[in-house]
């Protein structure tokens, strides 16, 4: 899972643009709203994805008073939805590879599997298919160019609707509703370090005393000796299973550590000097017991688990996986802010600032049964009535409407929560953040994945930040082919340094752990990373002339 896509359900997710420019909510601009079936019956189509953890309502209900039977009215489409609990993508390859028809519509999370999809010739060019069956089409007119543009450079072709829109020129479709979303916008991160409010009370210790790193490991030390329903209290909570690309990327930017250098040449993050930082503060905590390393191996369930006991001072990594935002047991969470390492090092916060192409891909097969409809459903999902019953279901019941701005119920927010059943906030693919930022009123609830204590937790950090762009240093997925000694070479490196880091963390002393480091090192440049940075120095240079930027490092 690469760790943004657990994420989705706390981002202010949206569809696909649609109609007028800043359409209101209120306001219907969809060519799709008659009722299909008034002609004929629904047309089944399956559904595919590779998401493992999408879990739409299934089976299809077409009760036209809930979400999914609007959607059968509207467009005349209903679906069975197969996706595998695991190797979908592998599946999917399979059906490619021979005769077996490809499901109707396909949605794929791995940017090798769309130009798989697209190189072999079984799905259509969006472009292509709108205009052959939907000429009036609100897409061909008012889908975002910088999007457009971004998907021809990465497939050769406009193939792929993607989810998670939020390009400069959807939001100048979709303009911020307020300061609140064009903040999220700008600076919000799921990683970032959280304090549990309750304990601060009970220690004495406020906000404006955890502002380095040693003001940390006091903090932890005052905390240890306290005790919550007669239990002991937990100085830090890491990400589980999942710490080292998330407890540690968190820290690596908080003590500014980047993947380029003060020359302006790529290298592995690993070998910046702040990641060793980064490695002698998780050490010092381990030293100390103020975390258990038995917490290496949770998985989401036993961090959300850990953290609504009350009993979690501070949690480090990708904060969705606390579940802290729904305010279970009544607890409140606060971030200070980066904490700034004692080196003096300024912290950093990477955004990619080139037009992305959004999350979720969305493609159609060409064997895809009444594409006439399959055209109309897009047109209606993307529009300003489906946006709405996507996000938030029925107004009057998920949603009221101020001013023209959609204020979700609480009955809403329990809606979405249970997607699965409801429908309501169910079809990712479809999800537009620039829509949503725009339609939306900013919240006056503390609790909610975009409620006030979300974005003051999301965006602390990168605020006090130097924001640098990552556009560059992103390389392309096929950019080491498969089987390669070079893929080979790395897929050895992430074994060694998965085990490897472990041991540093969590050496017996000081001199153990920097003699396990140098071995790291030494035996990372053997295995061949120097080499494949090399490679990928050569592509970031390429990329920067490309994309006329120039990042160079802010600290080492």
């Amino acid at each position: 899972m690469k760790l943004k896509m657990f994420t989705v359900l706390t981002l202010a997710g949206t569809v696909a643009l649609s109609g007028c420019s800043s359409a209101k909510p209120g306001a219907s601009s969809n060519s799709a709203t008659p009722n299909a079936t008034a002609q004929s019956a629904p047309t089944k189509l399956v559904w595919f994805s590779d998401a493992s953890f999408w879990n739409p309502p299934s089976p299809w209900n077409t009760d036209p008073n809930s979400v999914e039977g609007t959607i059968t009215q509207k467009t005349g489409l209903t679906f069975d939805f197969n996706i595998p609990a695991q190797d979908g993508g592998t599946k999917l390859s399979l059906m490619l590879a021979t005769s077996e028809k490809l499901p109707d519509i396909v949605t794929v999370t791995d940017g090798t599997l769309v130009k798989k999809l697209i190189d072999s010739g079984k799905v259509w060019n969006m472009e292509e298919f709108l205009k052959k069956y939907d000429p009036s089409s609100t897409l061909l007119a008012n889908f975002p160019h910088d999007m457009k543009q971004a998907l021809i450079a990465r497939d050769g072709g406009w193939f792929a609707f993607p989810s998670h829109m939020n390009s400069t020129d959807a939001r100048e479709i979709y303009p911020a509703s307020s300061e609140f979303y064009s903040d999220a916008a700008k600076f919000r991160n799921n990683n970032a370090v959280i304090f549990n409010e309750q304990i601060m009370k009970q220690a004495g210790i406020s906000v404006s005393d955890i502002k380095t790193e040693d003001d940390l490991l006091a903090a932890f030390k005052k905390v240890k000796e306290l005790k919550v329903n007669g239990a002991p209290v937990i100085p830090l909570l890491v990400h589980g299973k999942n710490y080292q690309v998330a407890t540690l990327p968190t820290l690596q930017d908080h003590f500014g550590a980047m993947e380029v250098d003060k020359a302006g040449n790529y290298r592995d993050k690993i070998f910046a000097p702040e990641t060793k930082h980064v490695l002698d503060f998780m050490f010092k905590a381990a030293q100390e017991g103020y975390f258990d390393p038995g917490q290496m191996t949770l998985d989401d369930n036993g961090i959300s688990a850990a953290a609504s006991t009350g009993r979690v001072f501070c949690f480090i990594g990708g904060t969705p996986a606390t579940k802290f935002s729904e305010g279970i047991n009544g607890l409140t969470w606060v971030s200070p802010g980066p904490i700034l390492s004692n080196q003096n090092t300024k912290p950093v916060a990477g955004r990619n600032l080139k037009t992305t192409t959004g999350w979720m891909q969305t493609l159609i097969s060409k064997t895809a049964a009444n594409p006439e409809r399959i055209a109309k459903w897009l047109d209606y999902m993307t529009s300003n009535e489906g946006l709405l019953l996507n996000y938030y279901g029925f107004e009057g019941k998920g949603y009221n409407l101020n001013n023209g701005l959609v204020a979700q119920t609480e009955l809403g927010v329990q809606e979405a929560k249970d997607y699965s059943k409801t429908g309501v906030f169910a079809f990712w693919p479809f999800h537009n953040t620039a829509w949503h930022d725009h339609a939306t009123e900013a919240p006056k609830n503390r609790v909610g994945p975009d409620a006030l204590m979300a974005m003051q937790v999301g965006t602390a950090a990168a605020k006090k930040s130097t924001i640098y762009d990552t556009s560059a240093l992103a390389m392309p997925s096929d950019f080491i082919p498969a089987g390669s000694k070079m893929a080979n070479d790395q897929v050895q490196i992430d074994q060694y340094k998965l085990a490897q880091i472990s041991k540093i963390i969590l050496a017996k002393d000081a001199n153990a752990m920097n003699q396990f480091y140098n071995d790291m090192i030494s035996k990372l440049k053997q295995l061949g990373l120097s080499d494949i940075d090399a490679k990928k120095n050569e592509q970031f240079h390429k990329q920067e002339k490309d994309f006329g930027i120039t990042v160079v490092g802010v600290n080492s």
